[in-house]
Parts: C-alpha cells; structure tokens; sequence
C-alpha cells in the first residue's frame, strides 16, 4: 500500500487549506493546470512536484524562480516524512498523514473561502470544481492589482518594462516587445523589448510587419496558437522564416487613437510549454493593454499640465522681469536728464542729484543680475558662526525703512532659544529680504497693512515665518479659476527673487514652502542651525500657533 499524505497550509494566500497527495502525486504552482493552485505571486507557475513511491515520498523542485525549502534548507529534490515543512514563495506546507488531521483542523469547506473572499461570485456549492472557480476568480483579482501597480509610474519607460515583466510572470512566452507612437499618424516605436530567459537572446527582435499592421489597423486582437495553421499568417513568411510557433498582439487604444501595441511569442525552439495561448492570455492582455493606454494618457496630460504651468510662469517672470528692467532704466533716463541739464547750466546740485539716481539704478540692475546668476549658477554657502536674531532684525529694519513710504509697516517677533548658528551671513540675510520683499508687494493697497515676520528657532533648525497683510476680500468679487492659475504657478514656478531664496536656503539644507490663501500669502524659510542636521524637514510650529510663543523683540 502506498504512502498517503495531506498538505496543510499553515502561512500564506490559502492558510487553512489541506490538499491530499493521492497515490499519482501532485504539482504545486500558480498555474490552474496543478492539482495544488497558489496565488501566491512569488511561486512560478509550475513550482515544484510530489511524487509517492510506495511507501516513500519526494519532492522535486522545477527549476522554480525562487527556489523551494524543506525544513528551511533549499533543495532541488528532497525525502518527505510527517512532520516536514514545505516552503514555496510565501506559503509554507506542513506534511501530514490522514489520521493526525483532527476535527478541529478539518479542511474548510467553501462556505469559508466564500466569507474571506474579497469578491463573492454569490452562493457556491461544496465541491472541488467551485472551489477552483474561487482560485481562479482570485488569481485574476491579484493580476488587476499587479497590472495597476505596473502602471502607476510616471516614466512611460520603466512602466513598459514592468509590464512586460508582469506579463511573463502570468503568461508563459519567450519574447515580449511595446512599441508606442508619440502622436496620431506617427509611425510605432518599440519601447521596450525582452525575453524570458535574457541569456538565450541572439540576434535582432524580429516581429511581423503584418501582424502589426493588422492589429493596429483594426484595433483587434490576434491570438495565434499555432502559426503554421493560421489562416491569416500563412503567407506571412517573416514569421515562418523567424522560427515562431505562437504569437499573441492586441492593440493599446487610446481615446482618439492607437497609442501602439503589445505583442508576445512563443519560439519552437524552446520546447518548454507545455500549454498553448488561450483565450484567457488574450484577455488578461486586453485587460493590460487597456490599463497601459490609461497611464500613457494620464502622463500625456500631467505633461500638457506642466507645460502649461511653465509657460504661465515663464511669462509672469518675463513681465516681472521687463517691468523691472523699463523701470530701472526709465530712472537712469531721468537722473541723466538732470546730469546734462546741470552741466548746461552749471548747476552742482542738479549733477549730484542727477547720479546720485543714476548711481542707485546702478545698483537696482547689478542686484537683479546677481539674482539671475544665482538662480542659474550653482550656489556654495561660506559659513560661519553668526547671531541669527541680529542678522534677521538688521534684514527687517531695512525693509522698514522702504516700506515706510508705502504705508507698509514690517514687524519681527522672535524667540532667543538659539541665537548663534552656522550660516552664510550675506546668503541668508539676501534669502530673507527677497522674501520679506515679496511680502510687502503683495501687502500694497491693504489698509494698514503690516508684514510679519515671526522667527523661531530651537537647537536643530530655525524656522522663519512671513505673512503678508491680510486683505479684506468681502467685497471683491474676483474670478476663482484665474486665482487658482495664478497660485498654481506662484506655488510651482516662483519669482525671481523667491528662486533666487529657494536656491540660497537649498544650498543651507533647507528650503522655501509657499501657501497662496485667499486673503494672503504665508512663506515657511527653513535650514538646520548646522550641516549635520539637514535631515530635520518637519515644521515645528505651524504659522498659526508659532504666534503665541513669539516675543517681542
């Protein structure tokens, strides 16, 4: 009499299941052809094999991916006695014989799966042709959820290659390739090309130009089992001449036109399948294939986006830019007005009026070149130990002083946790005056206006709260669409002057965060007291409760 065993799951997708080893043996694999079907993504389709001798058991590992393991040990055959355990991916068997299985354990009948399935085909019957249904109904679930995985990433590129790396897990073929198209009417491109086995690669991908053709010119899918039968391939001596036996190619269709194709084959010369493409691999490509056009459209439009915003940023900048440049020259225009007309008249007072305008326009364009160049040029900061709080009143009292004329006042409050850090002086006062100067443009015409600036620091970082006046918005009546454009692009695309800050606090291991509310703009400036602490990128303090831990200064 020979041996009987029984397979209890004990970790794994199917934990609680027993399967009996009958006196032929059993296949154990994510394939629906083994009398032991896992969904377990980290076995191989036909993973390893038991057979029963008597009164003898063995294990046999089918040259599997990832390897299977007695008793923790990894082996390509193996003895089996009661009491062994089995490790296949992530599913681990306990070997035992039919009298140790006790009541307690007893195998689940359907009416378990049925509860702890995620998706219920409805009522189900005890036998073992449902309970496949239900093992196939979940394989097909984890493909949907591999599938969007494969699909979720930005890169077209990479995405191409999981998904065909997806697809020669789920279906058995030699050669996969995508070839994509950059607009309607544009010719296919292969993107990405690869087989199975990457050291039995030899010579040039060769696919079908018919096939191709066909499947993009007809938005169909072509499932060719056996290519010497085909009615449609017969003539299509490329293939033939090629040594393919299978072929399977449906269409990536986009909303208004084919965005390209995925194709897959089977060589004769490989002789390792044992089954042949179905109408189920043709579906779960069609499914693939649809997922894939999604993403590729979703990248599509997420790049206009982009664009767009560049563009909408590119001109606010340029306008900021021109209207800066026309000022700057309109003054030295006018101081050299005054230059000349003293000079005709022999008048000191208005030649040193006159360069004295000249001489701070001057200035105003050396200053704007030198922010251009920062924002392009890479930016080293020198440290050295500097007094934060004074530094930071000194930047404050300047903008005082220009903001007075403006009917703008500018107000610091601080704490003094941390008064010295490490920082280039010169970067960091230039980082928190372009800032601080933003914040009074966007105060003009508020009553009363006053900018705030709220400095608190701790022995890791130092943390610099600005907000702008805040604007009295019930009576206006402003075009929410055009706002959101605008703060869209301020957020992603900023000015000059807060590039120029965002590239010196960069440079310091911090950074710049904007928020554009509706009545008003708060900026964040942030950088660690010294380098080794550039990992700390939480704030503290939000804006709103630093206010009540503020002294003032």
């Amino acid at each position: 009499m020979n041996m009987v065993l029984t397979l209890f799951v004990t970790r794994g997708n199917e934990k609680g299941q027993m399967y009996d080893v009958p006196d032929e043996g059993v296949t154990i694999g994510r394939d629906l052809t083994n009398a032991v079907c896992l969904t377990d993504l980290e076995t191989s389709r036909m993973h390893c094999r038991i057979n029963i001798t008597g009164n003898s058991a063995e294990l046999i590992d089918l040259q599997s991916s990832n390897g299977t393991f007695v008793n923790s040990q990894p082996v390509s055959t193996s003895s089996l006695k009661i009491g062994d355990h089995i490790n296949v991916g992530q599913t681990v068997f306990v070997v035992l014989a039919p009298d140790e299985v006790s009541n307690p354990i007893a195998k689940p009948s359907i009416r378990a799966v049925e509860e702890t399935s995620m998706l219920s085909p409805g009522p189900v019957p005890e036998t073992a042709q449902d309970e496949r249904f239900v093992s196939q109904m979940k394989s097909n679930l984890q493909f949907m959820y591999d599938a969007s995985l494969a699909t979720s990433k930005k890169e077209i590129g990479p995405m191409m290659d999981d998904i065909l790396m997806l697809i020669f897990e789920w279906v058995s073929a030699d050669r996969g390739c995508i070839l994509l198209r950059d607009g309607p009417k544009k010719p296919l491109q292969p993107r990405s090309m690869q087989y199975r086995e990457p050291n039995k690669a030899s010579g040039k991908f060769k696919i079908s130009r018919s096939i191709a053709k066909h499947v993009d010119e007809n938005n169909v899918g072509v499932l060719s089992s056996d290519i010497h039968q085909s009615a449609h391939l017969r003539n299509a001596k490329s293939v033939l001449a090629s040594g393919i036996s299978e072929v399977l190619c449906v269409p990536i269709r986009g909303r208004d036109f084919g965005l390209g194709l995925i194709y897959i084959d089977r060589l004769d010369s490989s002789g390792a399948h044992t089954d042949s493409f179905n109408e189920d691999h043709l579906k779960l490509l069609h499914v693939i294939a649809h997922q894939a056009a999604t993403a590729i459209e979703n990248d599509e439009y997420y790049g206009a986006l982009l664009e767009k915003e560049r563009m909408l940023a590119i001109g606010e900048t340029a306008e900021k830019l021109s209207h800066r440049i026309k000022n700057i020259l309109q003054s030295i225009n006018g101081g050299t007005h005054l230059v000349e007309t003293g000079i005709e008249a022999n008048s000191l007072d208005s030649i040193r009026q006159g360069w004295s305008i000249v001489k701070r326009n001057q200035d105003r364009m050396s200053k704007l070149v030198l922010e251009m160049l920062l924002v392009n040029n890479d930016y080293a900061p020198q440290r050295e130990e500097t007094n934060i709080n004074l530094l930071i009143s000194n930047v404050v009292d300047e903008h005082q002083v220009k903001s007075e004329p403006l009917g703008i006042k500018v107000e610091l409050k601080h704490n003094s946790d941390q008064p010295v850090v490490s920082v280039d002086p010169s970067g960091i006062s230039a980082a928190v005056g372009y800032v601080i100067g933003e914040a009074v443009l966007n105060s003009r015409g508020v009553e009363g206006a006053t900018v705030t600036v709220a400095m608190v620091t701790s022995p890791e970082i130092v943390e610099i709260f600005i907000r702008s006046a805040e604007a009295d918005i019930q009576n206006q009546d402003e075009d929410p669409q055009i706002s959101e454009m605008f703060s869209a692009a301020k957020e992603f695309f900023p000015g000059l002057e807060l590039s120029a800050a965002q590239k010196i606090l960069r440079g310091h291991e911090g950074n710049l965060d904007i928020s554009n509310e509706v009545s008003h703009e708060d900026y964040r400036i942030w950088f660690p007291t010294a380098p080794a602490n550039s990992d700390l990128t939480q704030t503290l303090l939000k804006p709103r409760d630093a206010v009540t831990t503020w002294t003032q200064n």
